[in-house]
């Protein structure tokens, strides 16, 4: 399997300042003036109550961006003990709800659209974020943390998977954070843990169907809609977000797997010709998910880091 098209150029040229600093990260290039710049330029961005501006209100400090951003910095090398880690996990701490969990910022207006995230009630990937947030800053053993996995545990559903947040408007499981949390509690809890397994059987039957879906060229809507494969419904299980850990990877979802197989076919053949990738709810390539679909193809050895890193390295005049 072989990309078509300048999937580097597409991001590189459309990214904003953290897309493409997660492209640089994952390349290794973070040793290079722009990456440097762009390090420097999020760090400016931090706001005096220790939080990042949120993508719906940028007066207004956002737990999403917040949560990710320090997660990406760490991962760049900013040490974990620096006040600008420390005064984002205290900001968050702030902020954790009694059961728990943690929403969006309530002071934020969340649009009608947004219809994965609440500030109203807890969201169970966005507590999933923090809780691993809090084990690279230190925090995996404190209170807090102790408090938001058990909310976890909690939400739990009796087929073994998680909903996004009470009320949501969905029926059952949500696949993306059932697999998200699933091997999260694997990695704290370790492989034999019952919450993991129940949760790994019910993403091992969401991947069966979404191999399927591939293989076929749609999927069906919860609205009974027939839609096109788009690039967020191929990759939600291996990677919820340009922060999360490689884990189910990790655990050898590879192209030996015939499921991943049709998946990464699918993915390589929905690419479109500006070299990115479209999720359903845009008509457009969107460059987060395109550094995504890099990210995943890379993992699985479809595309070499190599030759990406190389052509980076050219465009940069380097």
């Amino acid at each position: 399997m072989k990309l078509r098209y300048d999937s580097i150029g597409f991001a590189l040229k459309t990214g904003d300042h953290a897309t493409k600093l997660h492209l640089l990260e994952f390349l290794g290039l973070l040793d290079t003036k722009e990456a440097k710049e762009l390090i420097l330029s999020l760090l400016e961005d931090q706001m005096s109550n220790g939080g990042f501006p949120s993508r719906f209100n940028e007066r207004i400090a956002g737990i999403t961006q917040t949560c990710r951003i320090i997660l990406l910095l760490l991962k760049c090398g900013i040490p974990q003990k620096r006040l600008n880690a420390q005064s984002a996990a205290n900001f968050l701490l702030r902020l954790q709800r009694d059961d728990g969990g943690w929403s969006e910022n309530p002071e934020l207006t969340i649009p009608k659209e947004a219809i994965e995230v609440s500030n109203r009630e807890s969201v169970t990937w966005l507590t999933a974020d923090i809780i691993e947030l809090f084990r690279e800053v230190g925090l995996g053993k404190s209170e807090a943390c102790k408090r938001a996995l058990s909310w976890l545990r909690r939400a739990q559903n009796d087929e073994g998977g998680w909903f996004m947040f009470e009320g949501a408007g969905f029926e059952g499981s949500d696949p993306d954070s059932t697999a998200q949390i699933a091997f999260l509690i694997k990695n704290v809890y370790g492989e034999d843990d019952p919450a993991y397994l129940k949760g790994k059987k019910l993403f091992e039957s969401s991947l069966d169907d979404v191999a399927r879906d591939a293989e076929r060229g749609y999927y069906v809507a919860l609205n009974g809609e027939k839609r096109g494969n788009d690039i967020y419904h191929l990759t939600h299980l291996f990677l919820s977000s340009l922060v999360d850990k490689n884990s189910r990877i990790e655990a050898g979802y590879d192209l030996n797997d015939k499921r991943v197989e049709k998946i990464v076919k699918a993915i390589v053949d929905s690419q479109l010709e500006d070299g990115g990738w479209r999720p359903f709810w845009s008509e457009k390539s969107d460059p987060v998910y395109t550094v995504l679909a890099l990210k995943l193809l890379a993992s699985l050895g479809v595309v070499k880091v190599g030759d990406l890193r190389a052509y980076v390295l050219d465009i940069l005049g380097k």
